[in-house]
Order: structure tokens, then C-alpha cells, then sequence
């Protein structure tokens, strides 16, 4: 059986889709057939590959549950479908003597936000990754770069010299998601 560690960002997670959940229950019928419509208008790349289509219900719970991890505020109509340009990150900066952890790039555009996700610290050996953790959303780069030092040891622990770091900045609009691209680095001296 796998195991529950019902950790807190886990149970927060599982809170939203719970309360998104309940919360379709209480749009109209005129509503929920505008979700199931909506839903109808598109497909999504699952984590195997596979295309697939979702429900009304699924489009309601997945687009409002991104929004309050956005904090922003939960829709009853569906938004519009974005579409997503290149993203503006460039690349990460790590290094454990100074801790420094920073995401270099220019601020996304319009309405666009970008959702941050970090592993722990592995083998500079391991070359895939999967253990992502939402870790902070961005809109606005400082100069060209966005301190992720405090979010990520927040989440992980101090930074280590010679571990591997990998980064997934995931374009976020609407409550919308692009697939993301990951930048990986090994945390310097």
C-alpha cells in the first residue's frame, strides 16, 4: 500500500480540490453545463504522455485549485483558454558558502505568472527527478533575477555544496498551466 505522510503542503493541496469539490455542488445547473462545455473544448497531456479530456467537475476543481495556489480568486465561469509564449526564465544561480539561490530571467508578461517548483537536494549524479514542491509563484524578476533563497530553504534546508538542484518554472494564466521547463544545477562552493 503506498504510504500517506500527510504532510502539510499535502494536506493543503488536497484541502483545495476538497473544497473545489464541494464548492460544484453549489453552482447552478446553467453554470456547471458552461464547465462541461468548456471542458469539452480542449484536451491536456497527462503525466504518462497520454491526451486526455477532462470533465466539467475535473475543469472546475484543477483551474480553481491553481488559482488558490496563485492566491488569486476562485472563478464560477469558465476564463478563456491562454496561450503561453516562451518562458522568460533563463536559468538558476546556487551557491552554499554565500547562500544564494536565484532565478535569472525577465518578468513574465500580462497576466502571466510563473509557479516555481524545486526538488530537495540529490546526488549531483541523478540525472531525472520527480519529487517537485511547489516552492514560490513569481511575477516580477528584480533586475533580472528573483531571490528564491528564502522560499526554497523554507521548504528544503540550507543549500549544500556539490548537490543537484533541479527547477521547474511552470507558466501560469487564468488557472491554466503550461508544461513547464526545468533548469538543473549543482549547488556551488
Amino acid at each position: 500500500m503506498p504510504t500517506q505522510p500527510r504532510t502539510a503542503s499535502q494536506m493543503l493541496a488536497r484541502s483545495r480540490m476538497s473544497s473545489q469539490s464541494a464548492a460544484w455542488r453549489g453552482l447552478t445547473e446553467a453554470q456547471r453545463a458552461a464547465w462541461n462545455g468548456f471542458a469539452n473544448s480542449f484536451t491536456l497531456v497527462n503525466s504518462l504522455g497520454s491526451t486526455i479530456s477532462l470533465t466539467g467537475h475535473q475543469a472546475y476543481v484543477k483551474i480553481n485549485s491553481v488559482n488558490l495556489a496563485n492566491s488569486d480568486s476562485v472563478v464560477t465561469s469558465p476564463p478563456a483558454l491562454p496561450s503561453f509564449g516562451a518562458v522568460t526564465a533563463t536559468g538558476i544561480t546556487m551557491t552554499a558558502g554565500t547562500q544564494l539561490f536565484s532565478i535569472n530571467g525577465t518578468s513574465p508578461t500580462g497576466a502571466v505568472k510563473h509557479m516555481i517548483y524545486a526538488s530537495p537536494q540529490l546526488s549531483a549524479g541523478v540525472s531525472y527527478n520527480a519529487q517537485f514542491r511547489l516552492v514560490a509563484t513569481v511575477t516580477t524578476y528584480a533586475a533580472g533575477v528573483y531571490n528564491l533563497l528564502s522560499a526554497y530553504t523554507a521548504k528544503f534546508g540550507a543549500l549544500v555544496a556539490t548537490k543537484k538542484v533541479f527547477v521547474k518554472v511552470v507558466q501560469s494564466n487564468a488557472g491554466f498551466q503550461d508544461n513547464g521547463t526545468v533548469f538543473t544545477g549543482v549547488v556551488g562552493t
